[in-house]
C-alpha cells in the first residue's frame, strides 16, 4: 500500500495550466466586475477569470484556496486595482485580497476568531482602498471592518435583528467613507465608524416600515452622493447622502422580485429583476424635478441574437463599464451578457443588441464529454437539453443545438464528422455539419449513460443498464453484447490497439473483454492460460476506469486503473490488486497521460470543489491538487496522447496536449498538460489539425444560388453607385464654384472691416498710454499722503498705549486690597456656618431620639390589637363554619333524594325507548314483507299485460289461417294435389307435436291458474295485514307520545309544590328574622346593627334577587332544571333516531324500487326477443297449416296444440309467459263453443267468432 503526499508541481511528472473555462458561476455575491473599459471579472468553478473582452481572452485566473467550500462573494476596490475573494470553509470564512494586475494574492488571510460564520455574505472596499468590510452569514451575521494591508480588525457588530433575519449587502458612502449601510431581509441600518467601531444611526425607515417588514434585496450609491434601496416587493426607496429617507420612488414597478440588483451610472441607475427583465431609471431633464423617470425596459430573453437558447432567468447582479459605454449583466442561468448603454441602442433593445460578454455556457449539470482526435473540437451535453462543440484552440463555441429532452452521454468520432448522443429512449447517431446536428441513426437503447467511440473509430460501445453493447460505426451492426454486471456500468474504456474494452459498474467490478472473439471475457476466451482479466470488490461503487498497455515490454500486458466510493485509487493486473492509494476523497472521474507520465484524478465529494489531481505515472502516490469545478467534477477527457499512437520502433506525434474537465457547476475547464524536463527529441511526423467540414449537398446548392444572388447585387450596386458618384462630382463642382465666388466677396468685405478695426486699435492704444501715465501720476501723490497720515496716527496710538498700562497697574492694586478684605469676610462667614450647623444637628438627634420612642410604643399598641382582631376572626370564622356545615349536610340529602328521582326518571325512559325501538324494528319488518308483496303483484301484473298481448296476436294470427283456409278452398281441388305428398311425412311430425302442445295447454290450465288466484288472494291478505300493523304500532307511538307529555306535567307540578314549600320556609324564617329586629326598636343603634346583620344574612345566599330570601333553593331548583334538560334531551335523541329510521326506511324503498323498474326493463326485453322468436315460428307454422288444410280431406278443422315458451324471472326469482300460436278450432256448436271459452278464460282472454270459425 501507498499512501498519498503531495508534492510540488516540479517534483510530479507534469503540470496543468489553466487554458480557459467555459462557464459561469452566479450563486456569488457580486460575481461580475468591470477593472477597466475591457477587462472583466467573473468567478467561473472554483476561479475567478480575468477576461479582455477586446481579445476574447482570459488573461489572468485567481484559483481558489485548497480545502475552501467556494467562493461566496467578490469585491473590487474603487480603484480598480485589488479584489477581495470571501470563500467558505468548514470552520470559519475566510476572505484573500488579491493584486489585479499582477495577480499576486496579498500576505495574510483575513479571519476573525470571534465570528461563527463559515461564510461571508457581502463584502466592500471604502472609497480610499484602505478599509474593508466583510458580512459574516448565519448564526451571527456580524459585521467586519478590516485594515486589508495590514490583515487587521479594527471592530466587529452584530448587525441582524432579534430573529435573525438574512442580511443581503453592505456598503461604504463613496463620498464619505465612515457611513456604513446595511438590508437585509427587514433590516435596514447605517452606522459611523468612529475609532474603528461601529455606532449605530437611527433612521426614519425603521418606525415608518417595522410593521411591513420588507425584504430589501439590494442598493446603491448614485454619483450625486444619494441612495438607491430596493425591497422584494418591488419598491424603490430614495435616500440621502446622511441616510434620511426621502421617498418611495413614483417610478418603481411595484411588481414582486422586479428589483434584484441595481447598478448605477451617471444619468441615473439600471436595475434587474425576475423573468430577465433589465430596466433603466433616468434622470429628469427638469431642474426642478428631484425624482427619477423610468427608461427603456428590456427583456433578455427576446433581445439576445443569434440561435435560440434556453431562458435566462433572474437577473442576479450588473455592473457598469468606467466609460458608461456598456453593462454586464449576470443571470440566475449562469450566463454572462453585454449591453451598450449609448442611448440609440437603448432605444434599440428590442432588436437584438444584446450579447453574450463570450459565449453561451450550460445552465446546469453537464453530464456527456468527449473530444475529437482530428479536429480541436470538445462535445459536451448536460441538463439544459443542449449538446454543445466547442473549439479549445480558438476558444470559442462552434455549435449549439437545443433538443426536446436531456441528453445523457455524449461521444465524438475521431474524424470529426459523427456525433453519438444518448437521450432517454434511444441512442442517435448525428452527422457534424456545418451549422447543425443531422440525425442518421437511431438505436433503442434508453437512458444511455455511457458510450465511447474505439480509437480507431471503427467500433463504437454504449451501455444498456448492466449490459454493453458494441456496433459498427459505419454499418451499425451489433458486434457483440458484452454481458457480466450484475448492476448498471457506469465506465467503459478501449485498449490502445481497440481489440479490448474494459469496464467497471456498481457492483465493485471491473471487466476486460475481447471484442475479436464475440465479446468473451478475456479469462473464458483463454481458458487454459488461468489468467483471468477480471477483478471485483463487493460493497465498492467504481465510477471510472482507464486502461494502459506497455508495448515497450516483452510480454504487453494491460492495466486497469479504477477508481469508486471507497476514496481509493486502485492498480489491477492479471486480475489481482497489485498497488492502491488512499486519496482520502471520492474520485469521479479518470484520464491517463503517459507520455507526460501523469494520471489525472477528478474529486467527486458532494457539496465541496471538485479539484483535479495529477498523479505520478507510475503511481507513486505523488500528486498535485489544481482546483477547477465549484461542485463535483462529472467528466475528464485528454487529447490524442503521443505515446498512445507510437509502437516500439515508431516515433510520436508531437501535438501538445490538452485537460478537459466538465463538472455539476456547468462549466468546461481546459488545461495545458506539460511535462517536466527536456522535451522529447522525436521526429515530427504528426499531422495538424484538420479543417474540413461536413456539408450537405442541399446546403451547397443553396449556399452557392445565395453566392450568385449576391454577386448579381453587388454588380448592380457597382453600376448604381458609379452613376451616384458621377452626379455628385457635378454637384459638387457646380457649388464648390458658387461658394468660391461668394466666399471671395465675404473675405474682401472682412479685410476692409480688418483695416478700419486697426485704426481704431492704434488710436485706443494711445489713449490707454496717456490714461495709464495720468493714474501713475495720482497713484504716487495719494501713497505719500497716506504715509504721512499713518506716521501721525501711529504717534497717537502710543500715547494712548502708555496711559492705558498706568490705569491697569492702579486697577490691579485695588483688585489685591479687595481680594484680600473678601477672603477674611468668607472666613468668618464659614466659621458662623460651621455653629449654626452644629446646633441644628444636635436638634435633629433629639427630635430623632423621640421619634423612635414613639415609634416602639406604636408597635406595641399595634400588635396587641392586631392579636384582639385574630381572636375575634377565629371566632367568626368557627361560627361560619359550623353554619355552613349544617347548610351542607341539607344539601347532600336533598341530592341523594333527587339522584334517586332521576334514576327512576331515567329507567322509565330506557324502558320506552326499548319499546320504542321493537315497535320501529316491526314496523320495519312489516314494511319489508308489504315492499316484497308489492313488487310481486307487479310481476304477476305484467304476467297479466304481457298474457293479453300474446292472445290479441294469436287472434290475429288465427283470423289470417282462416282467411288462408278460406282462400284455398275456393280453388280446384286437382291444384293442390301435387305439393300434397310430399308433405304427408312433415305433416303427421307436426300433427304429434300439436297434440303435445295441446297437452300441455291442459296441463297449465288445470294446476297453475288456481296457483295464480291463490297467490292473489294470500298477497291481499298480508298487505292487509300489514296495514292494520302499521296502524296498530301507529296507535301505541300516539299512547308513548301521551304518556310522556303526561309525565312531563306530573314533573312540572311537583316542581310547583316544592317551590310553593321552600317559598313558605321563606317568609317563615324572615318573620322571626324581623321579629327579632323588631326587640331591639327602642335602641337605634342595636336596631341599625340587626337591620344590617339581616341585609348581610340576606346577601349571603345563594341568589341575589331582592325578593326572594333563600339561601339554599336557588340550587335546588338549579338541580330540578337538570333532571327536566336530561330528560328532554333523552326525548330529543329519541325523536332524531326515530326520524333517522324513517330516512333510512324511505331511501331503502326508494333503492327497491328502482331494483324493481330495472328488473321490469329488463323482462319487456326478454318479452321482445320471445316475440320475435314467436313470430318467426308463425310465419313457418302458417306455411306447414296451409299445406295441412290443403291436403286435408275432412273439410272440418282439426284441433291444434299450442306452443309453450316459459322465461322465469323477477324480484322474487321466476316470471312465466306462455305463447299460444292461433289454431284453427272445432265447429262452432255449443260444446265447441263453451270449450273454447272456458280454455279462453283461463288466459285471461275471450272467445268470439269470426268467419264461421271459433277462435
Amino acid at each position: 500500500m501507498a499512501a498519498s503526499v503531495r508534492k510540488t508541481r516540479q517534483e510530479t511528472g507534469a503540470q496543468l495550466a489553466h487554458r480557459h473555462v467555459f462557464g459561469f458561476k452566479s450563486g456569488v455575491k457580486g460575481n461580475v466586475h468591470f477593472t477597466d473599459d475591457a477587462h472583466l471579472l467573473y468567478p467561473a468553478g472554483h476561479n475567478t477569470i480575468l477576461y479582455h473582452a477586446d481579445h476574447k481572452s482570459q488573461i489572468r485566473v485567481f484559483p481558489g484556496s485548497e480545502g475552501s467550500e467556494g467562493i461566496s462573494s467578490l469585491a473590487l476596490s474603487p480603484n480598480r486595482k485589488f479584489l477581495a475573494v470571501c470563500e467558505k470553509f468548514q470552520e470559519r470564512a475566510v476572505c484573500y485580497v488579491y493584486d489585479v494586475t499582477t495577480g499576486k494574492r496579498r500576505r495574510g488571510q483575513l479571519t476573525y476568531g470571534e465570528c461563527d460564520a463559515r461564510e461571508y455574505v457581502c463584502a466592500a472596499f471604502s472609497a480610499e482602498n484602505k478599509l474593508l468590510i466583510t458580512q459574516g452569514g448565519p448564526p451571527d451575521w456580524t459585521l467586519i471592518l478590516w485594515s486589508w494591508d495590514k490583515a487587521k480588525a479594527h471592530g466587529a457588530v452584530k448587525v441582524s435583528n432579534l430573529t435573525g433575519s438574512m442580511i443581503h449587502e453592505c456598503s461604504f458612502n463613496p463620498q464619505d467613507s465612515s457611513l456604513v449601510c446595511i438590508i437585509g431581509d427587514g433590516v435596514f441600518k447605517f452606522f459611523r465608524l468612529q475609532d474603528g467601531t461601529f455606532k449605530g444611526i437611527p433612521n426614519q425607515l425603521n418606525k415608518m416600515r417595522e410593521a411591513s417588514n420588507q425584504n430589501y434585496i439590494c442598493h446603491t450609491w448614485l454619483n450625486d452622493d444619494r441612495l438607491i434601496v430596493c425591497s422584494e416587493a418591488g419598491d424603490a426607496l430614495l435616500f440621502d447622502s446622511g441616510g434620511e429617507f426621502k421617498m418611495v420612488l413614483p417610478c418603481s414597478p411595484c411588481e414582486p422580485r422586479s428589483l434584484l440588483c441595481v447598478a448605477s451610472f451617471s444619468r441615473g441607475f439600471i436595475a434587474g429583476g425576475e423573468k430577465g427583465v433589465v430596466t433603466f431609471y433616468e434622470r429628469s431633464d427638469d431642474a426642478k424635478e428631484t425624482s427619477l423617470l423610468r427608461g427603456a425596459r428590456v427583456k433578455l430573453d427576446s433581445s439576445m441574437s443569434g440561435p435560440m437558447m434556453p431562458s435566462v432567468g433572474a437577473v442576479t447582479a450588473m455592473t457598469v463599464s468606467p466609460a458608461e459605454e456598456t453593462v454586464a449583466i449576470a443571470t440566475g442561468s449562469n450566463q454572462l451578457l453585454t449591453f451598450s448603454l449609448s442611448p440609440t441602442d437603448i432605444m434599440k433593445a428590442e432588436e437584438g443588441n444584446v450579447d453574450f460578454a463570450l459565449t453561451s455556457f450550460h445552465t446546469g449539470p453537464i453530464f456527456g464529454l468527449d473530444v475529437c482526435v482530428r479536429k480541436p473540437l470538445v462535445v459536451t451535453c448536460g441538463t439544459d437539453k443542449t449538446v454543445r462543440i466547442w473549439n479549445f484552440v480558438d476558444r470559442t463555441q462552434e455549435l449549439c443545438k437545443v433538443f426536446n429532452e436531456e441528453a445523457f452521454s455524449v461521444a465524438f468520432h475521431p474524424s470529426g464528422f459523427h456525433l453519438i448522443v444518448g437521450f432517454a429512449d434511444k441512442v442517435r447517431l448525428m452527422n457534424l455539419l456545418m451549422e447543425d446536428f443531422r440525425t442518421y441513426k437511431e438505436i433503442p437503447i434508453k437512458a444511455c449513460r455511457e458510450t465511447r467511440f474505439s480509437h480507431g473509430g471503427q467500433f463504437f460501445a454504449a451501455v444498456n443498464s448492466n449490459t454493453i453493447q458494441v456496433y459498427k460505426t459505419y454499418t451499425c451492426e451489433v458486434v457483440c453484447n458484452l454481458r457480466g454486471h450484475q448492476s448498471k456500468v457506469k465506465a467503459v474504456c478501449w485498449t490502445s490497439d481497440d481489440f479490448r474494452l474494459v469496464s467497471c459498474g456498481q457492483d465493485g467490478a471491473a471487466y476486460e473483454y475481447d471484442i475479436l472473439k464475440e465479446g468473451r471475457r478475456v479469462s473464458e476466451a483463454r481458458p487454459g492460460t488461468g489468467t483471468a482479466r477480471e477483478w471485483s470488490q463487493k460493497g465498492t461503487n467504481f465510477a471510472s476506469i482507464v486502461s494502459h498497455t506497455d508495448f515497450e515490454a516483452a510480454t504487453p500486458a494491460t492495466t486497469l486503473y479504477v477508481a469508486g466510493s471507497d476514496k481509493m485509487l486502485k492498480e489491477v493486473r492479471e486480475s489481482s490488486l497489485t498497488n492502491y492509494l488512499e486519496s482520502n476523497a471520492v474520485l469521479g472521474q479518470l484520464a491517463l497521460a503517459p507520455c507526460t507520465q501523469a494520471l489525472i484524478a477528478g474529486v467527486a465529494e458532494q457539496e465541496l470543489p471538485g479539484s483535479l489531481r495529477c498523479y505520478t505515472f507510475p503511481l507513486t502516490g505523488d500528486y498535485v491538487e489544481y482546483q477547477a469545478h465549484a461542485a463535483p467534477v462529472s467528466r475528464i477527457r485528454i487529447t490524442w496522447d503521443e505515446f498512445r499512437g507510437r509502437r516500439s520502433g515508431g516515433s510520436a506525434e508531437t501535438r501538445p496536449l490538452y485537460l478537459f474537465s466538465t463538472g455539476d457547476d456547468g462549466c468546461l475547464c481546459i488545461f495545458d498538460i506539460k511535462k517536466n524536463g527536456p522535451p522529447r527529441k522525436d521526429k515530427d511526423f504528426g499531422l495538424g489539425y484538420a479543417d474540413e467540414i461536413l456539408v450537405t449537398r442541399q446546403f451547397l446548392d443553396e449556399k452557392q444560388a445565395t453566392l450568385l444572388e449576391f454577386e448579381r447585387r453587388v454588380e448592380e450596386l457597382d453600376s448604381r453607385i458609379a452613376f451616384q458618384l458621377r452626379h455628385r462630382d457635378g454637384l459638387h463642382k457646380e457649388k464648390m464654384a458658387e461658394m468660391q465666388e461668394k466666399y471671395s466677396e465675404e473675405i474682401e468685405t472682412e479685410r476692409r472691416k480688418f483695416e478700419v478695426l486697426r485704426e481704431e486699435k492704434a488710436e485706443m492704444e494711445m489713449e490707454n498710454e496717456e490714461h495709464v501715465k495720468t493714474l501713475e501720476e495720482n497713484h504716487a501723490r495719494y501713497l505719500q499722503e497716506q504715509q504721512e497720515s499713518f506716521d501721525q496716527k501711529m504717534i497717537v496710538e502710543d500715547q494712548r498705549y502708555k496711559k492705558l498700562e498706568a490705569d491697569l497697574e492702579r486697577e490691579k492694586q485695588e483688585w489685591d486690597a479687595q481680594h484680600s478684605a473678601l477672603l477674611a469676610e468668607h472666613a468668618q462667614v464659614i466659621e458662623q456656618m460651621k455653629q449654626d450647623a452644629e446646633k441644628i444637628q444636635r436638634a435633629n438627634r433629639e427630635t430623632m431620639d423621640r421619634d423612635i420612642k414613639e415609634k416602639e410604643m406604636a408597635f406595641k399598641q399595634h400588635q396587641e390589637t392586631l392579636a384582639q382582631l385574630e381572636q375575634d376572626a377565629d371566632r367568626e370564622i368557627e361560627e361560619l363554619k359550623e353554619m355552613y356545615e349544617q347548610k351542607l349536610t341539607q344539601e347532600k340529602d336533598d341530592k341523594v333524594r333527587l339522584r334517586g328521582q332521576a334514576g327512576i326518571h331515567q329507567k322509565y325512559h330506557h324502558d320506552l325507548a326499548g319499546d320504542m325501538m321493537e315497535m320501529e324494528k316491526d314496523v320495519k319488518d312489516k314494511a319489508e314483507e308489504s315492499r316484497k308483496a308489492e313488487e310481486r303483484i307487479l310481476a304477476l301484473m305484467k304476467d297479466k299485460d304481457s298474457n293479453e298481448k300474446e292472445i290479441k296476436e294469436r287472434d290475429k294470427t288465427i283470423a289470417d289461417k282462416e282467411q288462408r283456409i278460406f282462400d284455398l278452398k275456393k280453388q280446384p281441388p286437382g291444384r293442390n294435389e301435387a305439393q300434397i305428398d310430399p308433405k304427408t311425412a312433415d305433416i303427421a311430425s307436426m300433427k304429434t307435436q300439436t297434440r303435445a302442445m295441446e297437452d300441455e295447454l291442459n296441463d297449465y290450465k288445470l294446476v297453475e291458474q288456481p296457483a295464480l288466484v291463490a297467490l292473489r288472494i294470500g298477497l291481499r291478505i298480508g298487505w292487509w295485514c300489514k296495514a292494520l300493523q302499521i296502524s296498530q304500532l301507529q296507535m301505541k307511538q300516539r299512547a308513548l307520545q301521551e304518556e310522556g307529555a303526561l309525565s312531563t306535567a306530573i314533573l312540572a307540578e311537583l316542581g310547583k309544590k316544592q317551590k310553593l314549600r321552600e317559598d313558605l320556609a321563606l317568609i317563615k324564617r324572615f318573620k322571626l328574622d324581623l321579629s327579632d329586629c323588631l326587640e331591639t326598636i327602642s335602641e337605634p343603634k342595636a336596631l341599625k346593627e340587626s337591620v344590617t346583620a339581616l341585609y348581610r344574612t340576606r346577601h349571603a345566599g345563594y341568589v341575589v334577587d331582592p325578593e326572594k330570601y333563600v339561601q339554599g333553593g336557588a340550587k335546588r331548583q338549579d338541580l330540578d332544571t337538570d333532571m327536566q334538560k336530561e330528560y328532554n334531551r333523552q326525548r330529543d335523541y329519541l325523536e332524531k333516531s326515530v326520524d333517522s329510521l324513517k330516512r333510512k326506511l324511505e331511501k331503502d324503498s326508494q333503492a327497491h324500487r328502482i331494483d324493481n323498474m330495472r328488473i321490469m326493463q329488463e323482462n319487456v326485453s326478454l318479452i321482445r326477443e320471445i316475440n320475435d322468436l314467436r313470430r318467426e315460428i308463425n310465419a313457418l307454422k302458417h306455411e306447414r297449416q296451409a299445406q295441412d288444410d290443403r291436403t286435408s280431406t275432412c273439410e272440418q278443422p282439426r284441433w291444434g296444440a299450442g306452443v309453450g315458451v316459459a322465461s322465469r324471472r323477477g324480484g322474487c326469482g321466476i316470471q312465466l309467459v306462455w305463447l299460444v300460436p292461433s289454431i284453427p278450432g272445432p265447429p262452432c256448436g255449443s260444446t265447441g263453443w263453451s270449450h273454447h271459452n272456458q280454455v279462453a278464460r283461463s288466459f285471461g282472454a275471450t272467445y268470439r267468432k269470426r268467419g264461421g270459425l271459433c277462435t
